[in-house]
């Protein structure tokens, strides 16, 4: 019915925030030859994640200084 729209856009986008899983890194799982996406733990210590395919973990902690590469691969 007319009138009953909701008009959801913004003229700004939203502000990256850990708790909505913003950061993340992309992995390459060379086990089963996929990427995927990990993403900070709940405690922000480390990215957490596992293979899509075969479930196996990977876990990249978080330190000072670290570096800024966002792409690794996991063997």
């Amino acid at each position: 019915m007319a009138g009953e729209n909701i008009d959801m856009a913004s003229d700004f986008p939203p502000e990256p925030s850990p708790l909505r899983g913003d950061r993340f890194l992309g992995i390459h799982f060379a086990c089963c030859g996929v990427y995927a996406r990990i993403y900070v733990n709940r405690p922000g210590t480390a990215y957490e994640g596992h293979c899509p395919r075969c479930s196996r973990p990977v876990r990249i902690g978080i330190a000072p200084g670290g570096t800024d590469t966002r792409f690794f691969t996991a063997y």
